[in-house]
């Protein structure tokens, strides 16, 4: 009897040696900037606690940005993620290994305003750095994409890099991708609209906002925020023409001429007998 408990011990030491405790749970970012409160759910659970400067977050964790508040996190690939006020994210999965270089991230946002500085770069056929929203799925691949979330859509806004976006239903398979200073809207249960031109007040009306979070009046359609000035500034939540809309126009392409030729006059033709056409 005691050789068997004898035994058991050790293995159980060896167990230990080899799966020492936290490896499921490693530290895979720390917080680098605070401002205002700033609560860090461990493992998504409640009640939250007070982050610090320099605390760690791991797989599971939820950050949360309280009103007036702001938290930064550098990543354990040199990647920063940025939550404006009133922002909430999860870390659904990091995983990154820079001897193989190999790397799996999900990011899951759930409110508000954010940023994600991607800068390392891992040649892999499917984006690693995944982004998902209540109505899309973002593919980073090094860039510095802004997120905003509204309730029946995602905005996303590319200042420099590449993103491959899709809706997050598997039955729209639709994709586009945005370049440099495009961006795009994902409405819920829709496929993404076309990639639309960002502007430079774009980008400083959401560099505003990284700090003050989504103010009242972007709720409105078209409204200019407080403070932005002219009707140029106007900061767009809502693009005139549906997806479906935008798809089609963009599917039939217009017919171009060669340059320097005239095309010759074309005398309509006699319609056949018994043709459907007119």
């Amino acid at each position: 009897m005691q050789r068997k408990v004898f035994c058991g011990l050790i293995a159980m030491l060896l167990l230990a040696l080899i799966f020492p405790a936290g490896l499921h749970a490693s530290v895979v970012g720390r917080f680098t900037l605070i401002t205002g409160q700033v609560d860090l759910l461990k493992g998504g659970k409640v009640p939250g606690i007070p982050a610090k400067i320099q605390d760690g977050v791991e797989p599971g964790d939820v950050i949360r940005t309280k009103t007036k508040a702001k938290a930064q996190l550098a990543m354990v690939d040199d990647s920063l993620i940025t939550l404006a006020p009133e922002s909430r994210l999860a870390i659904a999965d990091y995983q990154y290994n820079p001897a193989l270089q190999e790397r799996r991230v999900v990011l899951r946002f759930f409110r508000g305003l954010m940023q994600t500085v991607v800068t390392r770069i891992i040649k892999t056929e499917q984006p690693d750095f995944i982004i998902e929203t209540h109505t899309a799925t973002i593919g980073v691949r090094g860039s510095n994409p802004y997120f905003l979330l509204m309730p029946g859509f995602t905005s996303v806004y590319l200042p420099l890099g590449l993103l491959e976006v899709s809706s997050n239903n598997p039955n729209i398979p639709y994709q586009v991708m945005l370049g440099n200073m495009q961006f795009t809207q994902i409405p819920l249960g829709k496929q993404p609209f076309l990639p639309q031109a960002m502007t430079p007040a774009m980008l400083q009306r959401l560099e505003q906002l990284m700090t003050t979070g989504i103010t009242p009046d972007l709720l409105y359609t078209g409204s200019t925020a407080a403070g932005a000035g002219t009707a140029g500034d106007q900061f767009p939540l809502r693009l005139p023409v549906s997806p479906d809309q935008m798809i089609i126009q963009q599917t039939i392409p217009p017919v171009l001429l060669p340059q320097h030729q005239t095309p010759a006059p074309v005398q309509p033709a006699p319609s056949p007998q018994g043709s459907h056409y007119p």
